[in-house]
C-alpha cells in the first residue's frame, strides 16, 4: 500500500475517518479523525506504510499501545482501540484539544507559576506511568500536550519499556530525542523512573529560560554535554525554591534526583504557593560543577521591588533599661550578641530556602544545623529605619551600610572553616527570630546544601 493511503476521507477499519493531519514524522502520523461509531473526535497514530516490515518498529508500536492502554491518569492520553486497516497498522487516542508544549513555547518562554504549574501536572502522570512499571523514556515538549484549559497531558509512548522488560531497541540505538536525554541514557545504561524526571528537568529549564539547555553542532555533540558540563547558564532570575526543584531534577547521579515523580510534583507545587519551601539537595562538586555555577548565577528573589519593615518606628533594636539596682543592661535581639559592625548569633542558626509569597518576602523556616541546609546565619544588622527594598538589580548584600557586616571578610572572621567556606553565596535577608527582625547575614555552598555547623557563635 502505498504512503497516499493517510489522507482526508480514508476511514480505517471501517470506523476511523481521517479528517485533518495533526503532524508527522520519519516513522508516522497523527490524524484528527472521526470515530463514526460513537460520533467523536479521536487522534489516530498511524504508522507509515511500509515499516510493519521492521519488525522492531512494529514491535515498538504495539508495545506503546499496550503500555498506554494501562495507565488511567487525567495527565496521560487514553489510549481507546488499536488495529491493522488498509496495510497500515494504527493506534487511537483521545483528542486532545489544544496545542503541544513546544508549540506554545515558539510564542515565549513561561513564567515560574505556571512552569511550575505545568510540571506539577506531567509529574502527576509519569507517577502513574511508574506505578505501571513503566518508564516513558522521551519526555521532552514536543510529547506534552496542554489542553484549552491549560492542563498538561503526556503523550507518544513509542518507545516506552517496562523497567524489567528486556532492551526492545534497534541494535545499538540509543532511543529518545538527544536534546531531552539523561545522563544514564547517552552512557548507554538502562532508563529508570528517575531518567524521566531529568528529562522534564530539561523541560523546566526550557520552559524558564525560552531556549533549550544544550546546545551543539550535532544531535551526539548535544547529547555528550550533559556528561561533561551543566546546562546553560540562564539568562533569567528565578524564585530560590523554583531553582532549587530544576536544580534537582538536573542532578547527573540519578540518586541524587527528586525520588519520585511524587515527590517532584510536591515540590514543585510547594515552590510557587510558598508552603514547605523546597531547599537544593547536597550535590557532588566534581560530578556537577557547571549546573551549579549556572544555578548560583540566578537571583534568589522574584523580579520586582520589596519593600520590607519590621518596626513601627525608627528605634534601634539596642536600648538600655534601669533594674531595681539602678544598673542597666542592654535589650538584645534574641539570641544575638553584639559584635564589630552589628550583631553575631550566640548558637548555631540554620535555615531553608528562601521565599517570596505574594511580594513579600518570608522568614525561611529554621533547620537543625546537624541536618541539611541550605543558609547559615554569620551575623546581623538592624533593619534600617524605613525598611528595606528587596531589588533584583540593587541587592541588599551590595549596599554600604550592609555591605561592612555580610561582606566577604566579615564571613571568613566569623567561618570555622574559612577553607571550606570561601566563595560560598552571600545573601542579607530579613528573618524574625522570637520578636525581633534584624537583617541576616547568611551564606550557603554553590548550589548545594549543607550539613553541620561551619560559622562561630559568639
Amino acid at each position: 500500500m502505498s504512503a497516499d493511503v493517510l489522507q482526508a476521507g480514508v476511514r480505517l477499519s471501517d470506523r476511523y475517518r481521517l479528517h485533518r493531519r495533526l503532524g508527522a514524522g520519519g516513522m508516522g502520523e497523527v490524524w484528527l479523525a472521526v470515530d463514526e461509531v460513537l460520533q467523536r473526535y479521536v487522534a489516530v497514530k498511524a504508522m507509515l506504510p511500509g515499516l510493519d516490515a521492521d519488525p522492531d518498529f512494529g514491535r515498538r508500536f504495539t508495545a506503546e499501545a499496550t503500555s498506554m492502554a494501562r495507565i488511567n491518569h487525567p495527565a496521560v492520553a487514553s489510549v481507546h482501540d488499536f488495529g491493522h486497516s488498509l496495510g497500515v497498522a494504527f493506534l487511537v487516542m483521545e483528542f486532545v484539544d489544544g496545542e503541544s508544549l513546544a508549540q506554545r513555547l515558539t510564542r515565549g518562554r513561561l513564567g515560574p507559576e505556571e512552569t511550575m504549574r505545568l510540571i506539577a501536572q506531567v509529574a502527576d502522570g509519569l507517577q502513574a506511568v511508574h506505578a505501571q512499571g513503566l518508564v516513558h523514556r522521551d519526555i521532552k515538549p514536543a510529547n506534552l500536550l496542554v489542553r484549552a484549559d491549560g492542563t498538561a497531558v503526556i503523550t507518544d509512548f513509542g518507545i516506552a519499556r517496562h523497567e524489567d522488560a528486556g532492551r526492545l531497541t534497534v541494535s545499538g540505538a540509543i532511543l529518545g530525542t538527544p536534546t531531552y536525554l539523561s545522563p544514564e541514557q547517552v552512557r548507554g545504561e538502562p532508563a529508570g523512573p528517575r531518567s524521566d524526571l531529568y528529562s522534564l528537568g530539561l523541560v523546566a529549564y526550557e520552559c524558564l529560560a525560552g531556549e533549550k539547555p544544550f546546545a551543539g553542532d550535532n544531535p551526539y555533540a548535544v547529547a555528550l554535554q550533559r556528561l561533561q558540563s551543566g546546562p546553560r547558564t540562564m539568562k533569567v532570575r528565578l524564585p530560590m525554591p523554583v531553582q532549587a526543584v530544576v536544580e534537582r531534577a538536573l542532578a547527573v547521579d540519578p540518586k541524587e534526583r527528586w525520588q519520585s515523580a511524587s515527590e517532584l510534583a510536591s515540590a514543585a507545587r510547594a515552590s510557587v504557593t510558598g508552603v514547605a519551601p523546597v531547599a537544593a539537595p547536597a550535590v557532588r562538586r566534581s560530578v556537577l560543577p557547571a549546573v551549579l555555577a549556572a544555578f548560583a548565577a540566578m537571583a534568589l528573589v522574584v523580579a520586582g521591588l520589596v519593600i520590607w519593615g519590621s518596626r513601627p518606628d525608627s528605634n534601634p533594636v539596642v536600648t538600655t533599661t534601669t533594674t531595681g539596682a539602678g544598673t542597666t543592661q542592654e535589650q538584645l535581639p534574641v539570641r544575638f550578641t553584639t559584635c564589630a559592625g552589628g550583631y553575631c548569633p550566640v548558637e548555631p542558626m540554620c535555615w531553608a530556602g528562601l521565599n517570596v509569597s505574594s511580594g513579600v518576602p518570608e522568614s525561611p523556616r529554621r533547620l537543625d544545623c546537624s541536618e541539611e541546609h541550605v543558609w547559615e546565619t554569620y551575623a546581623a544588622v538592624d533593619v534600617p529605619a524605613g525598611g528595606v527594598v528587596i531589588d533584583d538589580d540593587d541587592p541588599l548584600i551590595e549596599k554600604s551600610e550592609i555591605a561592612v557586616a555580610c561582606g566577604e571578610e566579615s564571613m571568613a572572621t566569623r567561618s570555622r572553616r574559612p577553607d571550606r567556606t570561601s566563595g560560598w553565596l552571600r545573601e542579607a535577608w530579613p528573618i524574625k527570630v522570637g520578636e525581633d527582625t534584624l537583617l541576616h547575614c547568611i551564606a550557603r555552598p554553590v548550589g548545594g546544601e549543607a550539613t553541620g555547623t561551619f560559622f562561630k557563635s559568639a
